[in-house]
Parts: structure tokens; C-alpha cells; sequence
């Protein structure tokens, strides 16, 4: 059995804001250059070159960057299937200014190698250099103090709001996003009256329900644009958007330039997806 599966990778510049959200896997960043802050529950963190954050199941966290100064991210969403080494990662605080930066953005390195080339036995790879890199973040910080500002990665993370089943309710978003969702589609789905659904959101995510919903297809169109050679058209089909003409005029108001520009601008920039 594997130890661990890599769900998603990417080497890229953000310069975009994200909202708060949560997930059921891990996620580790590395942060290369530039200046950002990274949110954790409640906690706000300016980011310093060479910093490593892991991301634990169901911590509600978001990215806010530099706008002269994008951060370059190499960025893993990943499984645990080992009880021993989820109890070890969960253990691990963080932010951590390694001595061997180098090495883990080498195992970064080569597993977007791995993913770009394809080659036959690939993935099982691209799982055993991210299990390398793991095993050498938990040596590493099991010999020294914790380095986290704050106790926020021990914080226990939101599961439930005023009953309402929150990990839920996300992962029905992340699954239905290429749909039309309602509020009415949203409340029916977490059990909760609007009102309740429309406050927990605000308290939670600082949006609301639609503009949440709204966020994770940018996010989708973001990947497909840098991607893919999709068609413009296609990807508002993909990702929820009735219209390619709506599409645009949206996506333009929250990142100042068109889809096409978009992808112009972030053609340098690889996002791998795996099964």
C-alpha cells in the first residue's frame, strides 16, 4: 500500500487572492521568493523566502500576496494512507525554515519533472519523492523546537457551525461547482436555514455563499487557462459559468485582464492534476 498519494502539483507565481477555504487532505507550500501572507484559522503569517507551510486536513487557510512582489510557489495537495506517518505530519509546526531548503525544493523539482515528462511508472515516482521529502520534514522538525508564531496549527479546525456540517457542505461545492448552485441548492444540502447558511459564510469566509462559490471557479478557470489549451469557451462551460460573454466580464473585473491575457501572462506556469 502506498504510503502517500500526490493529488495535485504546481510550480507557479500567485498573484492572486484566494478566500478561505478548507479540505480534507494535506497540503504543503514552499515558497521560493517574493512576499505574501498566509492565513491559518485565524491567524495572519507574512511568508519569508525559503518558508515551508504544511497545511493540515480541515485548517481553513488562504494566501494573500504582494502585488509587486508575487510569491514563486511550489505548491503539493496530497493524501495519507499511513496511520503512523498521518499522526507524525499532524505532530509538525509550522512555518519552518529548514537548513536543507535545497533539498526538499529538489524532490519539488523532480516531481514536477516526473509530472511534466509522463514516462512510463511515473506516478508511483512522483509519490515516492514526495514520501522522501516527508520523511525528512518530520526528521528535521522532530529534533527542534516548534517555530509557529502562534498555537493556530493546534487549534481544533471548524467542522460544524450552528449545525450545519461544514466539510461537508465545501466538499459538495467542490464537486457541484460546474452546476448551477443556489442558496436554496446550499441550504437544502447543509440541512440549515439561508439565514443561517448566509452567517456562517460571513463568519467563516468574510463573503457570501454565491460570491464563495464564485471564488472556486476562478480557482478552476485559473488552472484550466495555465493548464490546458482549452478553449475559452469551453473552460466557462467547465467551470460554471453560464455564458463565455458573463465568463470574461467576471473574470476580468477580479483579476484585471481578460482569460487570454491571463494565460498569456502565466504560460511559464505548470499545474498537474493526477488521478
Amino acid at each position: 500500500m502506498n504510503e502517500c498519494s500526490v493529488l495535485w502539483c504546481g510550480k507557479y507565481r500567485q498573484n492572486w487572492e484566494n478566500d478561505l477555504h478548507n479540505h480534507t487532505f494535506f497540503q504543503l507550500f514552499a515558497f521560493s521568493e517574493g512576499s505574501c501572507h498566509i492565513m491559518i484559522e485565524n491567524h495572519d503569517f507574512a511568508v519569508l523566502p525559503q518558508q515551508i507551510y504544511l497545511v493540515k486536513p480541515q485548517l481553513f487557510h488562504a494566501i494573500h500576496t504582494v502585488p509587486s512582489q508575487p510569491p514563486l510557489i511550489l505548491d503539493i495537495k496530497f493524501s495519507v494512507q499511513s496511520q503512523p506517518l498521518f499522526e507524525d505530519l499532524i505532530k509538525i509546526n509550522l512555518p519552518f525554515v529548514s537548513g536543507n531548503y535545497f533539498g526538499y525544493a529538489q524532490c519539488f523539482e523532480r516531481i514536477i519533472q516526473e509530472s511534466t515528462e509522463r514516462q512510463k511508472y511515473y506516478y508511483p515516482t512522483v509519490c515516492n519523492y514526495l514520501f522522501e521529502l516527508l520523511v525528512n520534514l518530520i526528521r528535521e522538525t522532530s529534533d527542534n523546537l516548534p517555530t509557529l508564531q502562534s498555537r493556530a496549527a493546534e487549534q481544533v479546525p471548524v467542522k460544524t457551525y450552528r449545525g450545519v456540517n461544514v466539510t461537508a457542505l465545501m466538499e459538495y461545492i467542490q464537486i457541484h461547482y460546474s452546476h448551477i448552485i443556489s442558496l436554496d441548492d446550499m441550504a437544502l444540502t447543509a440541512h440549515a436555514s439561508k439565514t443561517t447558511l448566509t452567517n456562517m459564510f460571513k463568519e467563516l469566509y468574510h463573503t457570501t455563499p454565491i460570491r464563495y462559490v464564485n471564488s472556486v471557479r476562478m480557482q478552476k478557470a485559473r488552472e484550466l487557462l495555465v493548464n490546458t489549451d482549452t478553449s475559452i469557451g469551453d473552460i466557462a462551460e467547465l467551470v460554471g459559468f453560464q455564458s463565455i460573454h458573463y465568463f470574461s466580464r467576471y473574470f476580468k473585473s477580479k483579476e484585471n485582464c481578460t482569460p487570454i491575457e491571463y494565460r498569456m501572462l502565466h504560460s511559464s506556469n505548470r499545474y498537474f492534476t493526477f488521478p
